[in-house]
């Protein structure tokens, strides 16, 4: 099988990665690494034969992440839908990345891991994680990694705090 290349986690990502929980709220500065450390938290369950997600406020803020899963995973990857922002791998692993322009993002799915980039941007946080992300987790009690800068008092701040 085709080899894949990963990013080595800095010290604060190191640590991050080995305090975590079932559900991880990273605040950090920006050029920090928070979506290279959510690019690895996504792909990783990936490699292992499961169905992850990858959650952006919009389509723009989507694209970055979207391009840096396909480029470190095209090696082996059998199938790819830029219309649905979806990878297929021959771990069987499965990677879709949804807008959350769309507050219904990823409802009646199933997933080991979720990542919600940019959380503090999502004006609907509380209602999209309970009613369509949250669910998504139960089948394979997943976790979730929900990144972002500080960024206002909303649903985010209160999940960190």
């Amino acid at each position: 099988m085709p080899t894949i290349t990963l990013p080595r986690p800095h010290a604060a990502q190191q640590q991050i990665l080995q305090e975590s929980r079932r559900f991880n709220v990273v605040v950090c500065g920006r050029r920090w690494g928070k979506s290279v450390l959510g690019v690895d938290r996504v792909i990783e369950p990936a490699l292992h034969g499961y169905p992850t997600a990858w959650f952006a406020p919009s389509y723009k803020l989507l694209a970055d992440a979207w391009r840096q899963i396909k480029a470190v995973l095209l090696p082996i990857t059998t199938r790819i839908s830029e219309q649905e922002h979806r990878l297929e791998l021959v771990t069987g692993g499965v990677i879709e990345c949804w807008s959350l322009d769309n507050p219904d993002a990823g409802r009646s799915r199933k997933y080991a891991r979720v990542v919600i980039d940019e959380a503090a941007m999502v004006s609907a946080l509380e209602a999209i994680w309970q009613e369509s992300i949250r669910p998504t987790l139960t089948d394979f009690q997943g976790d979730a990694w929900l990144l972002s800068t500080p960024k206002g008092h909303n649903y985010f701040r209160d999940l960190y705090l």
